[in-house]
């Protein structure tokens, strides 16, 4: 049983074990359309539409800094809005079912002039970013929603975690062999149905989650607040910025990783065939790191379990860049062993930044979980942004070209965004969060007085 307060009032509430896994496959379908976009749309715009690497990284880096300043904005609205469905579930469900409809369409290769053609892909990526904005921020938000106890709370959000890395998992190892599958030799079509089918579960997805969920957590607000009393609960709350900035680093690391990863394969190992198995394999490690999350937190605490993970990943990737193109097995071992360290880090900053809910609630009487939820969502988007503007930046300055054999400068250049660039985001993201001081026990004293209250 778990405490639910509700104007001031202690009432007692379960979660079930099926709203628990609803939920979680709100994030497996939420993940396989989102990794789709960022595994492969880099090298469909660039192999398949064939615009150039620095301006899909311009693109990336202006689209996503966009969609990161409209998730506060779009916080704002939903803690103004109550339905008698809840909060936040009438967003989960409209959101989940437009940025569905256009992944397709950023994944559909229309036959037009390249100025049109360009200007089709700006518009359709723009739209999909703010559709994304609107369904991963309440998504989020729901899980301060449906417990207030600690450690019910994480495995709430290690179930979306992992099966969110799941629906990744899935995007990253067998969306390329679809692809090609499907295609026969035609690209185009073997991304576009791809993106039909992911879209597909994202929806079902979606839909499940609204109808098998529930609101058990929530404060009534008796008014309306602004945006600067909302911004004024972010910038009291030093564990959340602390969690943020730490976040902005690690999150860069992971999708700069995830995004050049089909290049490394292509060029740098030259067998296209290795891509499913060496994405399962790192990504399977994660997901076996979001499992024993919690059990490891439990006894080490967040903050250490986060410093481990991080030392990990710097290890790992270390060892990564030193490997050589025919040790297939090492280097597929020496990637596992990074991306374990990414789950760990995946679960414990959706955990941590929503025990900053409690914090906010004690330091300024507001819980504000919208807005908390959008600052990691917005350090998340700036996080891709960073990484897709890197990756495509990267590339042209490396001196990449589409389709051809590249240079030992080039190859070298991917593997540094590979390895040796992660090493240095998760080691900053390390040092960073040795500053963070919301410890279990002062968690437990905030929550013990707020109840008091």
């Amino acid at each position: 049983m778990i405490h639910v307060l509700i104007k001031g009032e202690i009432i007692m509430q379960q979660v079930s074990s099926k709203e628990k896994w609803s939920f979680g496959l709100g994030a497996f379908g939420q993940n396989m359309v989102f990794g789709l976009i960022t595994f492969l749309l880099l090298v469909f715009y660039t192999d398949v539409l064939e615009v150039s690497a620095a301006f899909v990284g311009t693109l990336f880096l202006l689209v996503r800094i966009w969609d990161a300043v409209l998730d506060p904005v779009i916080a704002v609205v939903i803690d103004r809005v109550h339905t008698r469905w809840g909060r936040f579930r009438p967003f989960v469900l409209a959101g989940g079912i437009l940025v569905s409809i256009l992944t397709v369409l950023c994944f559909y290769a229309p036959d037009l002039s390249p100025e049109m053609k360009t200007v089709y892909l700006v518009v359709t990526y723009a739209l999909w970013n703010t559709a994304y904005a609107l369904f991963d921020v309440p998504y989020w938000s729901m899980a301060p929603a449906m417990t207030i106890d600690p450690v019910e709370r994480t495995k709430v959000i290690a179930i979306g975690k992992m099966l969110g890395i799941l629906g990744a998992v899935i995007a990253s190892g067998a969306s390329l062999p679809i692809v090609n599958a499907i295609g026969n030799g035609n690209a185009a079509k073997g991304y576009f149905w791809v993106a039909v089918i992911f879209g597909s579960i994202c929806v079902l997805s979606s839909i499940n989650l609204f109808r098998n969920t529930k609101e058990h957590h929530y404060e009534v607000k008796q008014e309306k607040e602004s945006l600067k009393a909302s911004l004024d609960v972010v910038l009291k709350n030093k564990p959340l910025l602390i969690l943020t900035i730490a976040s902005l680093f690690s999150g860069t690391t992971m999708v700069l990783k995830q995004t050049v990863t089909v290049y490394y394969i292509r060029y740098n190992l030259g067998n296209e065939g290795l891509f499913a198995a060496f994405s399962l394999s790192g990504m399977l490690l994660m997901l076996l790191a979001a499992g024993l999350m919690p059990k490891i937190s439990a006894k080490l605490g967040k903050k250490n379990t986060y410093i481990a993970g991080g030392i990990i990943g710097i290890i790992g990737n270390i060892l990564f860049y030193f490997g050589q193109p025919d040790q297939i097995v090492y280097l597929f071992v020496m990637n596992a062993v990074s991306m374990f360290s990414i789950g760990f880090s995946l679960v414990l900053t959706a955990s941590m930044q929503a025990d900053t809910i409690e914090y906010a609630q004690w330091k300024t009487g507001k819980r504000s979980e919208s807005i908390i939820t959008a600052v990691g969502t917005f350090a998340g988007k700036i996080s891709t942004a960073i990484a897709g503007a890197a990756a495509g930046f990267g590339l042209t300055f490396f001196g990449y070209a589409p389709n051809v054999i590249q240079s030992a400068v080039t190859l070298n250049g991917i593997n540094l965004m590979m390895s040796i660039f992660p090493v240095i985001g998760i080691a900053i993201s390390v040092i960073i969060i040795c500053f963070y001081d919301l410890t279990e026990n002062k968690y437990a004293e905030i929550v013990e007085n707020l109840n008091v209250k």
